[in-house]
Parts: C-alpha cells; structure tokens; sequence
C-alpha cells in the first residue's frame, strides 16, 4: 500500500482513513497514528 496520509490529531482513538489502492484498487482503513491497516496483526 502506498499512499500519503496528513498526520492524525493528537488524542484522535478512531484515526482511520479510507484509501483506494492504486496497486490492487481495493478499498483499504489506515490507521494514521500507526500507518497501519484496519486488521493488520502488529
């Protein structure tokens, strides 16, 4: 997944975006605190 994300506000718990993958064109939740995907195992 490449994409740019503006930086979450502070104390924000539910930072999640919506983004289209421009790779696989799926719809994909990044969390903008950890820059991860919603599901993704730590």
């Amino acid at each position: 997944m490449q994409h740019w994300l503006e930086e979450a506000r502070p104390g924000d718990p539910s930072a999640y975006e919506t983004v289209i993958c421009k790779a696989c064109t799926r719809l994909h939740f990044i969390n903008r605190h950890t820059r991860k995907l919603l599901g993704e195992k730590e």
